[in-house]
Order: structure tokens, then sequence, then C-alpha cells
């Protein structure tokens, strides 16, 4: 069963200025459910799709599930499992849902990683706008990272985040359309992504 957002405790602003340090919001959101788009920068951004609209349900790993100190702060912030069903319910239902589309952290960012279909097939199914998102943060390593795997790479960035955590300025774009063939609406998605970095 999915918990209403108004009985969900969001991460407190304290605890993002901890992991993160100061967070500016560039944009704004269009009233009623969206689903909200991004890169996919650090493990960091699950808390900051809160910042953009406090009520936003990110979707999840399952694998997030697995390991009960994570699930249950997972749950108690009102995560979701990956699933485009629960989500295509919750945007019905007039919520606001998040998903990263590579899937996959990027440590530097650049979504060079391609997005799976699922985000634009989510918004198709429930007939809401996607909002393409951009995490920029204000200090990051530089390209001598990029030899290693993602994995590795993201093992890095938690080693060092305190060396790291230089504030963040997330950037919302204007509302895009999801009609159309997926395939291509999904390469459109991406696109309008990149193009908000600054």
């Amino acid at each position: 069963m999915l918990v209403a957002p108004s009985l969900i405790p969001r991460p407190a602003h304290s605890v993002v200025r901890m992991l993160v340090g100061e967070v500016k919001v560039v944009g704004a959101l269009p009233e009623g459910a969206v689903l909200l788009c991004s890169n996919h920068v650090s493990y960091r951004d699950v808390f900051l799709f809160g910042m953009v609209r406090s009520s936003a349900r990110l979707l999840v790993h399952p694998l997030v599930f697995s390991f009960p100190f994570l699930k249950k702060f997972a749950v108690r912030w009102g995560f979701v499992q990956v699933s485009i069903d629960d989500a295509v319910a919750l945007l019905k239902q007039g919520e606001t849902v998040a998903i990263c589309p590579t899937g996959l952290v990027e440590a530097l960012g650049e979504a060079e990683l391609p997005f799976k279909t699922g985000a634009v097939r989510i918004a198709q199914q429930a007939g809401v706008p996607m909002v393409p998102v951009y995490f920029y943060y204000g200090n990051y390593p530089g390209r001598w990272v990029t030899p290693f795997s993602i994995t590795v790479q993201n093992i890095f960035l938690f080693c060092l985040w305190p060396l790291y955590r230089r504030g963040v300025t997330i950037i919302v774009g204007p509302p895009m359309d999801s009609a159309g063939d997926v395939k291509e609406r999904t390469k459109v998605l991406k696109a309008a992504v990149e193009a908000l970095k600054p």
C-alpha cells in the first residue's frame, strides 16, 4: 500500500545542507501532478527532490529496500520501489513523482549514460507532463575518475564527500509533453536535461 504524502516526514533541510551545503533552486514547477526527471550526479540527489517540491515521491532501486537500515529511512521518507504501475497510480492521485532515468549514478553528472524509457512510459500512461531537472554541484572531481568504473567512481565520492560539499544548484526546466514515440521522446527528454547544465 502506498502511503499518503501528508503522512510522510521529509528529510530535514539541515540534513540536506550537511550533506551538500547550500541549495539554490532555479525555476518553478507547475501546479498539479508532474514527473520530475533528472540527471543522477550523486547518491545525495535523493534528498534534493524534496527541495523542489516537498511532497515529491522518489522512485528508487529495489536494492535500497533489501537493507533494513536503508529500508527504514526509504519508507519513512516516502521513497517507492521503481514500478511503472505504482508511479502511474501516484501521479493519477495528483502526487509529484521523481525519477532518475539513467538508473545509475554518474560521478561527473554530465548525463552521458543513456536514459531508459521508463520515464516517458510513466508520463504517457499517467497523462502528466515531464519536468527536466538538473543537479549542478559546485565542486566535483575532475575527469581523472573516468578511467574507473561507475561503481568505483561513486566509492571515491562517498569517501571524499566532505571535500566536495560545495553546494548545489537545482535547475528546473519547463514542462514537456510526453506524447509520441517512446524512444524518440526519451532522447528529447535527455537533451532537455542536458540543456539545463550551466
